[in-house]
């Protein structure tokens, strides 16, 4: 007969709920990730924070359990989305959520890890938001009406707006084999990366190459940093 007591869990001191959601702290995952079996947690730097990336630091996590199986995340901190007490941890926010991110795949566990929230007080104002958008008082059907109506003209003058910028553009246009913006080119860190994120959704490098032309107008291996940085963002995102 098991013991059910045995089996890994997530202890309740780890867990937090805010504004009726459940949230898990780090050392919480960590603690778990003992007792399955960790083995290591390494932090990889993809990029430093600099004025030039708007000091945004990329970290990628590569976790180890004692049976040799590997968890690979990679996560971004910028200025924007943490909180202000952090701003000046920029780099070490970024190695938390990674190692977060990774231990999460590790433990599986699905509840977001706290520290990967840009701040705690964006999900208190997001919730006074959706309230006060219920309180808001009903228009007469009459100004909804004309509101509807100059909604329908906005929409179209934007759907002209695109078609006249579209029809500006080449649609023949090559992909470039430079830099977009001619900016230092990406990193060895960065390119592995993509590469990485790509194979975890499958990506072929022809895939790549299809993506980063429709967003950059270059082959991905041609991509500049600044540019790397988005497009390892929005690969992650995908992920």
């Amino acid at each position: 007969m098991s013991n059910t007591q045995d089996k890994p869990k997530l202890d309740d001191r780890f867990l937090k709920n805010i504004k009726g959601k459940d949230f898990c702290l780090y050392i919480g995952l960590l603690d778990m990730a003992h007792q399955i079996g960790l083995q290591s947690i390494k932090i990889e730097t993809v990029q430093y924070p600099k004025k030039e990336n708007g000091m945004e630091a990329i970290c990628q996590a590569h976790v180890v359990s004692k049976n040799g199986e590997e968890f690979v995340e990679i996560a971004d901190a910028n200025p924007n989305n943490v909180a202000p007490l952090v701003k000046a941890h920029i780099l070490r926010m970024a190695a938390t959520r990674a190692k977060a991110r990774a231990l999460r795949d590790f433990t599986n566990i699905g509840i977001t890890c706290l520290e990967e929230l840009g701040n705690i007080d964006d999900l208190e104002n997001d919730n006074e938001n959706r309230t006060s958008k219920l309180r808001q008082p009903k228009t007469s059907q009459a100004s909804a009406g004309t509101d509807d109506a100059k909604a329908e003209i906005s929409d179209d003058q934007k759907k002209t707006e695109t078609a006249q910028a579209k029809k500006k553009e080449n649609p023949q246009k090559e992909p470039s084999d430079s830099n977009a913006s001619n900016g230092p080119q990406m990193s060895a860190a960065q390119k592995k990366a993509i590469l990485n994120l790509a194979q975890r959704r499958g990506l072929s490098e022809e895939d790549l190459n299809k993506l980063s032309i429709e967003s950059f107008n270059v082959n991905f291996e041609y991509l500049d940093s600044s540019n790397a940085s988005v497009f390892i963002r929005d690969l992650q995102h995908a992920a």
